[in-house]
């Protein structure tokens, strides 16, 4: 989801939330490491706060889990959405002094703010309120502090994306197959797709499109840059195996031009088999309220024989205190209220996975949106996700080159080694001509 995929379109608005007395301690009585995180020694708040968001989330969606609650929960604070684009752009707004309080923004999209040294170590405010981080989901944040070299904590988890395999029952049905099962290989998912590929009535079908390689090569979490040298990585084994197997599903007959996964499957309806993030039920639903019926599921996101059960990295939306904003201890309150477990049940009831460590909110997900009635959603929850790999700020240059470079491998041009190491020296050259402009 990546949500970040959305579109982006400008939008500013103010929004009056009041902050009461202060956001109370949760009364539950769990033990330390699962325990509801929640601010000790809360202050009386009044004046503007402002949130950054750097995601192409929709109004309705930000109106739902941002504004709205805040609003509800705190009558006293005056809080302005400012959404990305040209003319609030980081870099714009930095040297305009006028950069949000907050920052909503997932965790690879974190090196320019780093460059702008907005980013700031919250750890003063996490003990100052008493917020217990072990109760959040450790992969999550773990990769936040990735962007810190001393142990800092420069964000913390709103909510964390889950992937899976989503399927079109009608498709399965037309062709008498049986529906994919948790537990599958990428090779089983891969032969599973050849019954599917076909052209019936004029309308060529395909059983299965990865169509995003790099997520599909985050389930091994190795790195695309050799941290200590800033090499780029792409002659490693790891990318070897994604050429194979992407190979081995697009020379299958039918699978050569590919039409947008995303059309396919959702519009289409050309696809039977799609692995993706949290977006699909969300855009499902927006063609139910259209009147679009759509027989779909989910099961277990596929995995490498030798990493059972994984499935693509960790992928949370984040909050970030701005290391520019005044108004810090309001900020980190608000953020404190929406990860109380109150809170963060109502997002996992609305199908979104919480960014709470409690093993009991699972049990309610999806319970508050017909969406997922009568889904398989245990699907969700049988894999975990790949921890993130060690980031780099030219990850974007490699993972690009390593992109481009499959579709000499495809056509024939070149084998796989030769494709990588031509990939692998342009990203190194891309790579010293970003360092010698720095």
């Amino acid at each position: 989801m990546r949500r970040d995929r959305k579109r982006h379109f400008a939008l500013i608005v103010g929004m009056s939330v009041l902050l009461a007395a202060g956001c109370s301690p949760q009364n539950g009585k769990q033990p330390e490491e699962t325990a509801a995180p929640a601010v000790s020694k809360p202050q009386p708040v009044s004046g503007h706060l402002s949130l950054y968001m750097d995601l192409g989330l929709s109004d309705d969606w930000i109106q739902k889990f941002i504004v709205g609650p805040v609003r509800k929960k705190f009558p006293d604070l005056t809080l302005d959405i400012v959404r990305k684009q040209k003319g609030s752009n980081p870099d714009e707004l930095v040297a305009a002094g006028t950069f949000p309080d907050i920052l909503y923004n997932s965790t690879p999209r974190l090196s320019p703010y780093r460059d702008l040294n907005l980013l700031y170590d919250m750890r003063d405010l996490i003990k100052k309120y008493n917020f217990p981080v072990s109760g959040l989901n450790q992969e999550a944040l773990d990769a936040v502090k990735q962007w810190g070299r001393n142990g800092e904590i420069y964000g913390l988890p709103f909510w964390v994306n889950f992937s899976v395999l989503y399927y079109n029952k009608d498709i399965f049905d037309k062709f008498g197959v049986d529906y994919p099962k948790d537990g599958m290989t990428w090779d089983e998912a891969i032969e599973l797709s050849k019954r599917l590929t076909r052209t019936d009535s004029g309308v060529a079908y395909r059983g299965l499109d990865i169509h995003d390689m790099n997520s599909f090569y985050s389930q091994l979490s190795q790195p695309y840059v050799e941290p200590n040298t800033d090499k780029a990585l792409l002659e490693s084994d790891g990318f070897k195996r994604i050429y194979e197997t992407m190979l081995k599903l697009y020379s299958i007959p039918g699978n050569q031009n590919r039409p947008s996964a995303k059309d396919a499957f959702l519009k289409d309806k050309t696809l039977a088999m799609w692995p993706m993030y949290a977006d699909v039920p969300t855009w499902v639903q927006d063609l139910n309220a259209k009147g679009e019926t759509f027989h779909w599921d989910m099961a277990q996101m596929p995995s490498f024989p030798d990493k059972p059960n994984v499935a693509w990295q960790v992928d949370s939306h984040n909050l970030h205190i701005s290391a520019s904003s005044k108004n810090k201890d309001a900020a980190f309150q608000v953020i404190a209220y929406l990860l109380s477990r109150d809170y963060q049940l109502e997002l996992v009831k609305n199908g979104l996975l919480p960014a709470l460590n409690d093993p009991e909110l699972p049990r309610h997900f999806g319970e508050s949106t017909e969406v997922f009635k009568g889904k398989h959603r245990e699907a969700i929850f049988k894999s975990r996700p790949a921890p993130k790999y060690i980031m780099s700020a030219y990850d974007s240059i490699v993972s690009g080159e390593f992109t481009k470079a499959f579709k000499s491998v495809e056509a024939g041009d070149q084998d796989i080694n030769t494709a990588l190491r031509a990939a692998n020296e342009a990203a190194n050259q891309r790579i010293r001509e970003k360092k010698a402009g720095q």
